[in-house]
């Protein structure tokens, strides 16, 4: 018995595919950059985490900038209280005045 023999394609068969195959290794190529590249989408995706993330530092470090400067306003020689000065030495540097007896009460 006799095996029969693969038929072998005619090179213009093979020519006029050739076109389709460059073209779907090109789209292969795009597709899997434009998904996993260095500019693809799941970058753009962990790009717009990041952004999220950013925002909300940056929201919290202009709260903390208002507040410091609110604190800065307040101590300008301007608006200066002498009050409120007092009482905020007393309560960072622990100063009390002679004769005086204070009690520093635990916030918590």
């Amino acid at each position: 018995m006799r095996i029969p023999a693969i038929p072998k394609l005619p090179a213009l068969h093979l020519r006029r595919r050739a076109p389709a195959f460059g073209l779907l290794a090109l789209y292969a190529y795009v597709g899997f950059h434009a998904l996993s590249g260095s500019q693809g989408l799941v970058r753009w995706m962990e790009h717009e985490d990041r952004a999220v993330v950013l925002s909300a530092k940056l929201d919290r470090l202009e709260t903390q900038r208002a507040h410091l400067q609110g604190e800065v306003d307040r101590l300008s020689a301007r608006s200066l209280d002498l009050d409120a000065l007092d009482i905020e030495a007393r309560r960072k540097l622990f100063v009390s005045k002679p004769g005086e007896i204070t009690v520093w009460l635990d916030p918590s």
